[in-house]
């Protein structure tokens, strides 16, 4: 990623809650992976995930995908995103855990986080610097949902991350209007988690047809919404696109509720290309 953070318009954008580059970003993911992963294709080499809080880029590499890149709209995905991938590298279980309780819970400065400091040397120093920079600036969320064990691996998952997470994801800074340009490669997995309620909803057939050109037959691309307006628009949208594309279909699943989560409460839409 060929990127250099300007720490004054990150303070400034975060100071005034601007959505773009500088975003704050989730510390931890507000949905259930285990139920979304369910929908990736068994053979999966090539996936593409938003970063959000590093949460989907891991459930997707612990769920089978060879490769993943990534892509979120703000910079400080791909932070915490590295920060949890170098955790996981560096830390035990017990300690792994704690530290991501602790950043997630704790009201303290980033850098009095138990084990910050070991596990931000491990990144790459352009990020290194930026954190440490901002690091009495609130960059990452806390406190935005209840945390509870749902959302972290448990010892099983966390030694099998391990043996297939060893570098850094591939990650692309660009907003979901023009991640289609972007793309040099094809995919049997897209998952655009909420992507859809950040963006007006006539952009929503270009999108997905600019993301088509970029999956594999047997590929799917799923998302969800949290917006029931939004939800449907969507709906409506992919109905028409449906008569078009023979080679494609598209459909909504229902997501069984765990009691933990309402995020999937409006279902998940499966769009998959036909072999």
């Amino acid at each position: 990623m060929d990127f250099m953070p300007d720490y004054d318009v990150a303070r400034n954008e975060l100071a005034n809650t601007v959505f773009g580059t500088y975003s704050q970003a989730y510390t931890v993911t507000n949905e259930d992976l285990r139920q979304t992963m369910r929908f990736m294709p068994e053979k999966c080499e090539n996936a593409l995930v938003v970063a959000a809080s590093g949460d989907h880029p891991l459930f997707c590499s612990l769920y089978g995908a060879e490769n993943v890149d990534t892509f979120d709209i703000s910079y400080n995905a791909k932070c915490i995103m590295d920060i949890k991938n170098a955790a996981l590298n560096t830390l035990s279980y017990q300690d792994y855990i704690c530290f991501i309780k602790d950043l997630y819970n704790v009201s303290v400065p980033l850098m009095d986080v138990k084990n910050m400091s070991n596990v931000l040397y491990k990144l790459p120093k352009t990020e290194f610097d930026y954190v440490y920079a901002l690091k009495d600036v609130q960059i990452f969320m806390r406190k935005l949902i209840s945390l509870n064990s749902a959302v972290l691996p448990t010892q099983f998952e966390y030694d099998k991350l391990r043996e297939n997470v060893k570098a850094p994801y591939n990650f692309i800074l660009t907003d979901i209007c023009r991640i289609g340009g972007k793309l040099t490669k094809s995919y049997d997995f897209m998952h655009l988690s909420n992507v859809f309620d950040y963006v007006q909803s006539f952009h929503y057939e270009h999108i997905i047809l600019s993301l088509m050109e970029h999956v594999r037959p047997g590929g799917r691309i799923i998302t969800q919404f949290f917006a029931e307006g939004n939800d449907t628009i969507f709906g409506f949208r992919m109905t028409e696109m449906a008569k078009k594309h023979k080679n494609w279909i598209f459909g909504k699943k229902t997501i069984i509720n765990t009691g933990k989560f309402d995020y999937f409460k409006n279902g998940i839409y499966v769009i998959e290309r036909v072999r």
